[in-house]
């Protein structure tokens, strides 16, 4: 784990990703003895994210709320065991993916990692409240809900106005120095996405804490650059 700052911790689990061995990044947010943890890994991982909680100074019985940004399978895969050792905890989500995380309906992408479909059982697990855009929480200086959908429905980010990051989620990824797009088969609908992102534009950060890649600076120029880019490509796709 790495503490980017007094209120906000990132921690760090193993995923092979784009085929290659990398690190996603849940969030522990921390301020006056309350605690929230942004995503839940994959399953199989609550051991590792057991252990990065208690790195950082918190067990998973005791943390207040788990906020998830969207439905995929990396981001909810202990939501099961989260669910069972801590029924004191508030979980988040947004209402267009709240369904899927519950296990009301199968989630929407069957190939976020390449085992899934070997997968017996889809983690799941109860949401006690919806996130809503624009809702604010008091901790780690104040934080706000930005609904960014595309990548899912039920997508969000999270402004943390004090720090002027964003908490990404999925809307983008930061590989190798680069900012770049999930793929398309992993985005649900790129239209929106895009949108998405440019509404991030509109938002004061300058630092982005991507779910895959960690922390990215300058990073509203950054994407503005990346957002030029994608805009030309897609002209060049039409007229070919």
């Amino acid at each position: 784990m790495k503490r980017i700052n007094a209120n906000v911790t990132m921690l760090e689990l193993d995923m092979e990703f784009m085929g290659k061995d990398r690190v996603i990044h849940p969030l522990l947010l921390a301020e006056k003895g309350y605690t929230m943890l942004i995503d839940a890994g994959l399953p199989g991982q609550y051991e590792q994210l057991s252990q990065e909680l208690h790195a950082a100074g918190i067990s998973p019985e005791m943390l207040d709320a788990v906020l998830l940004t969207h439905q995929d399978l990396d981001h909810i895969g202990c939501l099961p065991e989260l669910d069972t050792v801590n029924r004191y905890a508030t979980f988040y989500a947004h209402e267009g993916d709240a369904p899927y995380i519950r296990g009301e309906r199968p989630l929407l992408k069957e190939n976020v990692v390449p085992w899934q479909s070997e997968l017996t059982q889809l983690p799941s697990g109860r949401i006690d409240r919806y996130l809503t855009h624009g809702q604010q929480f008091n901790i780690a200086g104040g934080i706000e809900v930005i609904h960014t959908p595309g990548h899912t429905a039920g997508h969000v980010c999270l402004l943390l106005p004090q720090e002027r990051a964003v908490i990404a989620g999925d809307i983008v990824f930061y590989i190798d120095d680069e900012l770049v797009l999930p793929p398309v088969e992993l985005t649900e609908d790129v239209p929106a996405a895009m949108q998405s992102l440019e509404q991030l534009l509109h938002y004061d950060f300058d630092t982005l804490i991507c779910y895959h890649g960690g922390v990215c600076y300058d990073a509203k120029a950054r994407l503005r650059r990346l957002l030029a880019q994608s805009s030309v490509e897609r002209r060049l796709e039409k007229g070919s």
